[in-house]
């Protein structure tokens, strides 16, 4: 009986003015943090937020680095250990020189060894003797200067001691390289 005496005029306007009321009051609940930004880009004001992390949340639990010092003082840092800040931080040069001869020994040392191997094989083709060996390691000699008083040179010698058709004394070995 009550709503018969409501028009469906009066039934719509009155929807549309308490839904207004609900939607006016809930949105503003809801979405407050993008309101507010949008209000402070409108008021010239630019919403610049600092860029996060995934990292910073791990950070916020740890105290800060320059805390007061409390009763007992300061911790003091293991042995050898300091703290770096990011821009202390960075990483060693490339390659030292040390490590840029011994790199140059050791790619030396398999092409070295693949010539003596050649001469090897000439002797044994040719029925070579000593004296041919010696000739012949001058052109290795003078290609491999660089392995020249290194422990690749030793390590040399002992191939060709090795593997040599004739017996070789360590003064020759040595007088090969000089």
């Amino acid at each position: 009986m009550l709503f018969k005496s409501f028009t469906w005029q009066q039934f719509l306007v009155a929807v549309l003015v308490l839904s207004s009321i609900w939607y006016g009051i809930i949105l503003p609940i809801i979405y407050r943090k993008q309101l507010r930004q949008w209000l402070d880009s409108k008021g010239g004001k630019p919403a610049v937020e600092p860029l996060r992390r995934d990292w910073e949340d791990e950070l916020e639990d740890e105290p800060e680095l320059q805390q007061e010092d409390d009763l007992m003082g300061r911790s003091k840092m293991p042995e050898g250990m300091s703290r770096l800040s990011m821009n202390m931080f960075s990483f060693a040069p490339d390659v030292e020189e040390e490590n840029d001869t011994r790199e140059l020994q050791q790619s030396l040392v398999p092409d070295a060894i693949e010539e003596i191997k050649s001469i090897f094989h000439i002797l044994e083709k040719e029925q070579g003797t000593k004296d041919d060996f010696i000739s012949l390691f001058g052109l290795v000699k003078v290609k491999y200067a660089a392995i020249r008083d290194t422990p690749s040179e030793w390590a040399l010698n002992e191939y060709i001691r090795e593997n040599a058709l004739f017996p070789i004394s360590d003064a020759e070995l040595s007088n090969l390289w000089n």
